[in-house]
């Protein structure tokens, strides 16, 4: 007995029997044409719609919910916190990180120089600012300090040096500044279907926004959780500062900053259709590579997209492509190739990884 039923098994013996069998299947059928070609590029359609995961979904609601744009237009949103143990105290180890960074700052001058002009750059620019003294004392839980150090990028053509910041560091809870933000879904196509789109193009179309990440505000609310401890000279007292933009080195930067071109590329849709579509399809984090078939769209597409950048309060710089009348269009210092173009010139440059000759 099996937990199908009874069943007999055992040897038989076989006997040879011939069985003849036709069969006849007439099958007659009226198919509408464009139907069925609908139906055959659907079938060969590759692309779906990204799923996302739960964290993901809560982020991009949160995101909806909670940004908004102040009177310039620029963007202010709230970092996506979730709900995992509090944060303890992170200062003593930011207070032992700056006095490591300050010991390598004196014993490299040219680096030294480099770390207090950025950091001179953060205040100017109005992104970070001294801590209010009322805020001064306020639980462990409600705040993080975020250790820094140094990149070098010998390869930039801007900036040689850059402060980075650490929201992996742990607090004395254990728990990072990481820990406790959502990373967000990617909401950018990927860089083979940006590249392959790029080499369909006549006339090429590069570009890249300044300080992307820093043109966006974080919500007042939220930037005692990206404090920093600076000083510009070992005499002098250490100072407690807030980051008051999207801060590179924390866990949702990324999602934020790119979210945000989407964004924008929603608000402005009506007024500049063909830069807002390129805005959601061609861009890699915050470098441009698209393109038209002619050189008057492509002129059209790039007088559009330094207005949708500039409603947004970004805008472009190293400007490069195929044709010297997009490159005539903006000031030389915008550009990231210089006039004229020689097909035996060896300058290139790069873009989301690839080495490109614009002649």
């Amino acid at each position: 007995e099996t937990k199908l039923g009874w069943i007999l098994l055992g040897k038989v013996n076989s006997t040879k029997s011939t069985v003849r069998s036709s069969t006849v299947f007439s099958h007659v059928s009226q198919l509408d044409l464009d139907k069925t070609l609908q139906r055959f590029w659907e079938l060969e359609d590759t692309e779906s719609a990204r799923v996302f995961t739960n964290d993901e979904q809560v982020c991009e609601e949160h995101f909806a919910k909670t940004h908004h744009r102040d009177s310039n237009g620029r963007y202010v949103v709230r970092l996506p916190f979730r709900q995992t143990h509090p944060l303890g105290n992170s200062r003593i180890a930011a207070l032992r990180r700056l006095r490591s960074i300050e010991r390598k700052l004196e014993a490299n001058e040219e680096i030294r120089i480099q770390y207090h002009k950025f950091m001179n750059e953060y205040i100017s620019l109005g992104h970070m600012q001294l801590v209010p003294t009322s805020q001064l004392q306020i639980p462990d839980y409600e705040s993080f300090y975020l250790p820094h150090h140094c990149v070098l990028k010998d390869s930039s053509t801007t900036t040689k040096l850059r402060v980075v910041f650490d929201g992996s560091a742990k607090s004395s809870s254990g728990i990072s500044l990481n820990e406790k933000l959502m990373v967000g879904p990617v909401v950018q196509d990927g860089l083979w279907a940006i590249l392959l789109r790029f080499r369909m193009h006549t006339i090429a179309l590069i570009g890249d926004l300044v300080k992307m990440y820093r043109q966006i505000k974080v919500n007042s609310k939220d930037i005692n959780f990206q404090r920093i401890l600076w000083r510009f000279s070992a005499s002098d007292p250490i100072q407690e500062f807030q980051l008051l933009t999207v801060t590179y080195g924390t866990a949702s930067a990324p999602y934020l900053a790119t979210k945000v071109l989407q964004q924008l590329a929603n608000d402005e849709q009506s007024t500049l259709p063909v830069a807002a579509e390129v805005m959601k399809r061609d861009f890699g984090v915050d470098d441009l590579m698209s393109g038209e078939g002619s050189v008057s769209s492509a002129l059209e597409l790039q007088s559009q997209l330094i207005e949708l950048a500039r409603r947004g309060g970004f805008q472009f710089q190293k400007w490069a492509s195929n044709s010297s009348e997009i490159l005539e269009a903006v000031p030389p210092e915008s550009r990231g190739t210089q006039l004229p173009l020689t097909i035996d010139s060896d300058e290139s440059i790069k873009a989301l990884g690839l080495r490109w000759n614009p002649a």
